[in-house]
């Protein structure tokens, strides 16, 4: 009851605030000289018809993402920044309000900014993509192999995990990571930009671990002609930039988990190459994006399990089933509010058997209401999973999405 009334007050609040003030990325007060409040929402509303080879087919309405957004300059070299998340994804009961981002940046410099507390650590461009501004409906699914995002496939446009390829990591944090890092940009040339990301943190739940070791994490983007300067980028800009980014990440951390039947410790490493192009074509624009992503578990042929108790992670399989690696590729054209894309996706695992590999094919189109503030899109997946004995499925969705 006490968490009802306080959404409550913050709900009232946010009218409030939305009725003094409108700006495109939320609603804005402005206390003082580079001082402010920016209030903003998310929610994205999906129905889905999964057709599976070996089950029933299922209808099913979602809510994919439902989220407030505070951010606060207390000067212009500090930035503070808290967001909390429904998602029926959360809970089996039907999900509950938590709390994903919480952090505060120091910025003295340009080539210097510092965030402190939870939020994502930077490794993939997926990764740092802002939910909102995703174009083939939702990430790809082999983004979730990172470290504390799951650590397996997920399927039907990322709203599932995919059967034979959770390896068990996950952070005592969901997706994002209680740590450190370290932000900069800069321009080289009007044509040329630069930016980088270093961040240590938590990692691997420290419940199932003895050993003290940390996660770190780093990427480097460059981009030619114009600059993506934020800390987020977005999967199509809709015409508005002309922009080609080339971006490389790491993620390692050792003694995440031991092998459950030999009890040797094993190590985590994740390695990414991304590359992104937006570029106006005829009447419109073309956006393309491809990465190629490699996990390493030590090559271990069984499940992880807990370092301080030796038993193996709930519904992990062989962690060299889950090891491997793959790519993604997604190509989109924007055109008087409307944009078709397809995208493309294969993960090749080292398990015996063609054990834990798959791909899925995308195809969808968005109708842009209000750019990326509000649109609708509609879509088509077709999975197929290589893992003997498990399903492939052929997924529709359609979705209204609103951001502000």
């Amino acid at each position: 009851m006490k968490k009802m009334y306080l959404w409550s007050a913050a709900t009232v609040f946010a009218i409030g605030v939305m009725s003094a003030t409108q700006a495109h990325a939320g609603a804005t007060i402005d206390i003082g000289a580079d001082s402010n409040i920016d209030l903003g929402f998310r929610v994205q509303a999906l129905y889905l018809n999964n057709d599976s080879n070996l089950k029933s087919n299922t209808n099913e309405f979602k809510l994919r993402r439902a989220r407030f957004r505070l951010k606060g300059n207390a000067t212009k070299y500090f930035t503070g920044f808290l967001q909390t998340e429904f998602s029926d994804d959360l809970e089996p009961g039907g999900g509950d309000m938590r709390l994903i981002d919480g952090w505060i940046m120091a910025k003295p410099f340009e080539l210097l900014n510092v965030i402190g507390g939870m939020h994502m650590a930077a490794v993939t461009r997926q990764g740092m993509t802002t939910s909102g501004a995703l174009m083939a409906i939702d990430r790809p699914g082999i983004n979730n192999y990172l470290l504390t995002w799951g650590g397996r496939g997920r399927v039907a446009f990322n709203t599932g995990s995919l059967a034979g390829t959770k390896n068990g990591l996950l952070g005592d944090v969901v997706v994002r990571d209680l740590g450190f890092s370290l932000f900069g940009k800069t321009s080289f040339t009007d044509t040329v930009h630069f930016k980088y990301y270093l961040g240590v943190y938590e990692g691997q739940d420290p419940a199932t671990r003895v050993t003290d070791s940390e996660r770190y994490t780093g990427r480097i983007q460059f981009n030619f002609f114009d600059a993506e300067s934020g800390l987020f980028n977005s999967s199509t800009y809709l015409g508005n930039k002309k922009t080609i980014a080339l971006g490389a990440g790491y993620d390692t951390q050792s003694d995440v988990a031991v092998d459950s039947v030999t009890g040797k410790l094993v190590d985590y490493s994740f390695f990414t190459l991304d590359a992104f192009g937006e570029y106006p074509l005829g009447p419109g624009s073309i956006t393309a994006e491809a990465a190629y992503n490699s996990l390493d578990l030590d090559d271990t042929p069984n499940p992880l399990a807990s370092e301080k108790t030796g038993v193996a992670f709930s519904g992990a399989v062989a962690a060299n089933q889950s090891q491997g690696s793959g790519f993604f590729g997604q190509l989109g054209y924007y055109i008087n509010q409307w944009q078709p894309w397809v995208m493309y996706e294969q993960w090749d695992s080292d398990g015996a058997g063609g054990a834990g590999d798959w791909d899925a094919f995308r195809i969808g189109l968005t109708y842009y209401v209000k750019g990326h503030n509000a649109n609708i899109k509609a879509g088509f997946e077709k999975l197929k999973n290589d893992t003997p004995g498990e399903e492939d499925i052929d997924t529709f969705v359609v979705g209204l999405y609103m951001t502000y």
